[in-house]
């Protein structure tokens, strides 16, 4: 983050924040951000809309329990992605991946929502209050972000959103970020905001607790800090028993959640349970090293008749994904291998590693009229913890970059949706909020948001009672 931006942060966190502020073209201006087309997607956000959607969903799940999580500090807040294919019995949607709790475009959903989303990231916070396994009055909270983070604002919103609520249950509360972080300052919750660059050398891990310079951090807001946390015993320990570590993470299934393989693995096993909320099951497999990624394209592809997508480990906004077409000429496999990691590590350069690869069987996807041509679209829909459920919040549809030519070779621009990430790029003039109007722009019916409603709240769930069963498998010979 440059300085001047974290100057202005700092000036605006410590000075009375009103309603006015936080609209976004304000708080734009506030921070010397752009911030009008946020404000366009958030206008297209329809509450009545995700609203009855929310207590449909919940009211399905209800008799089944299949939002229920067994343990309460396993999951806070996160987000699923989805595609849509036309089956002759309807709507059917695949999973494209599940996102932990690092969230970014959070400006563009309704304040309602946001409410209910942050509630989440509170659950964790009055988990470390209850507990004070620290032995003294303060709970000190981490918030990563990225460097030079374009969506610094969103972490304005999120921080006076939980200052007030704190405050009006008593606490007192003090955010700093590293330039003026005191750990001797006198107050119940202690907000830290620091980038990921600053905490790659800060963070430590001793008596089961993650340290920022050797003080004990009661609750980590982002699974980005943890995923670039390199100790060996915190590794072991999260893929173990992650309940053996007394900072709270949000959230400690991150490794499930980064890794679109064991994603997939976990709707493999859950599939009886989630098909009759119309989920459409792909083929997938795992590939460890460049050779096993090779033989597994080319036998997919003989043997199945069918395109399969090649997802980079660790990923993310669409980096180092790459089609490879059912008509690809074998030789050329490698260089399309080849591609996507050169991709990626231009993006992360040699900090990640690539492998394991996913592979996954790529579907026959709607297409939407927008902009004068036929555009490939994804769905994210938002979830949080509440009293021990996973409960949907809203989300967004995301439209591809360009026109989709269904030529036989597949350009990657076609199917790219991000909005934030990919190229460095913001461009939130291809989204579109929830609400009747926009659902039938994506000719979808409430019905069919309230089966994806009820297949991201599921799956969390099950990824969180069966972790350790996710994460013990090993049998990736198999096609799944």
């Amino acid at each position: 983050m440059e300085e001047d931006l974290l100057t202005k942060f700092l000036k605006l966190m410590s000075s009375k924040i009103t309603d006015s502020d936080l609209e976004l073209i304000n708080l734009g201006k506030s921070l010397g951000l752009d911030l009008v087309s946020f404000g366009d997607l958030r206008t297209s956000q329809e509450d009545s809309f995700t609203d009855e959607v929310r207590h449909r969903a919940l009211e399905r799940m209800k008799k089944s329990k299949d939002n229920i999580l067994n343990c309460t500090n396993s999951f806070y807040a996160g987000s699923i992605d989805f595609m849509v294919s036309d089956e002759p019995d309807g709507k059917k949607f695949f999973l494209l991946e599940t996102n932990g709790g690092s969230h970014r475009g959070l400006s563009i959903i309704t304040e309602k929502q946001q409410a209910l989303l942050y509630d989440g990231y509170l659950e964790a916070i009055y988990q470390a209050l209850k507990s004070n396994k620290r032995n003294i009055d303060k709970v000190f909270i981490l918030i990563g972000i990225t460097v030079n983070d374009g969506l610094i604002h969103e972490k304005v919103i999120m921080l006076e959103y939980f200052r007030k609520k704190l405050k009006g249950n008593g606490y007192s509360v003090k955010i700093f970020n590293t330039d003026n972080y005191d750990k001797n300052f006198k107050a119940k919750i202690v907000f830290l905001i620091a980038d990921y660059k600053h905490l790659s050398t800060s963070l430590s891990f001793s008596n089961n607790w993650i340290k920022y310079k050797r003080e004990e951090v009661s609750v980590l807001i982002g699974d980005g800090i943890a995923r670039r946390f390199k100790n060996k015993k915190f590794s072991g320990l999260i893929k173990k028993d992650f309940c053996k570590i007394n900072s709270i993470l949000v959230n400690p299934i991150f490794k499930v959640t980064d890794d679109k393989s064991l994603t997939y693995l976990a709707s493999f096993m859950s599939k009886d349970i989630l098909k009759k909320y119309n989920l459409r099951y792909l083929l997938f497999t795992k590939a460890y090293n460049e050779k096993d990624l090779i033989k597994k394209l080319k036998y997919l592809i003989k043997e199945y008749k069918k395109s399969f997508i090649i997802k980079p480990s660790g990923g993310s906004g669409g980096v180092g994904v790459i089609a490879v077409s059912k008509d690809e000429d074998p030789d050329n496999i490698k260089n399309l291998v080849n591609e996507s990691k050169r991709e990626f590590y231009g993006r992360f350069m040699k900090n990640r590693d690539p492998f394991p690869y996913t592979v996954q069987e790529m579907a026959e996807f709607s297409l939407i009229d927008w902009r004068g041509g036929k555009h490939t679209f994804d769905l994210r829909i938002y979830l949080a913890q509440r009293e021990g459920k996973v409960i949907p919040i809203g989300g967004l549809a995301r439209i591809a970059r360009e026109e989709f030519t269904n030529k036989k070779k597949l350009n990657k621009q076609e199917f790219v949706v991000n909005l934030s990430g990919y190229d460095g790029q913001i461009e939130v003039e291809r989204g579109i909020g929830f609400s009747d109007k926009n659902c039938r722009l994506l000719n979808l019916t409430k019905d069919d948001f309230v089966n994806m409603s009820c297949i991201g709240c599921t799956l969390f769930a099950y990824i969180c009672n069966n972790y350790h069963k996710i994460m013990n498998f090993s049998n990736w010979d198999m096609i799944l």
